[in-house]
């Protein structure tokens, strides 16, 4: 008996450590390199203002292993909110204000098209598609700023 429970205080110990190990390697490895281009602010979240665009790198919070980066324009009516991950393309997702007042959060394709797979189906397609068609060049140069801040 106290063989078998050695060894499950062994395994269990085991799987903490993995657990920790793997979160920190998430926190140290995937998403520290980020903070190189966007310094820490006094509030202690990493944030940077430049002339055209507002950076963010939110940190995996323990237990979690998911943070993001979010770029947003002057106006506050676009932004970018990327999920970084290893050894894979990261998710983008897209708020934009409508003209009527609206903000739509929806998740975009790699190519910043509208993903129908990934977006809820009573999303009203169409309208967000015409936001994104509206909005093109200020999204590709919003996104290519992105890509060249955080070698993405």
């Amino acid at each position: 008996m106290k063989k078998r429970t050695k060894i499950l205080l062994s395994l269990l110990f085991g799987v903490i450590l993995l657990f920790h190990l793997a979160w920190a390697g998430n926190y140290f490895l995937n998403y520290r390199p980020y903070t190189k281009t966007v310094p820490m602010h006094e509030s202690g979240e990493y944030f940077l203002m430049t002339d055209n665009y507002d950076l963010s790198v939110a940190m995996p919070s323990y237990p979690t292993f998911t943070g993001n980066l979010a770029i947003t324009n002057k106006n506050d009516d676009l932004s970018f909110i990327i999920w970084p991950s290893v050894g894979a393309t990261p998710e983008i997702g897209l708020q934009i204000l409508s003209l009527d007042g609206v903000t739509y959060s929806v998740i975009l394709d790699q190519s910043l098209n509208y993903d129908n797979e990934k977006n809820p189906s009573d999303m009203p397609k169409e309208q967000i598609n015409q936001l994104i068609i509206d909005r093109r060049t200020e999204m590709d140069e919003m996104y290519d700023y992105a890509k060249k801040s955080w070698n993405l």
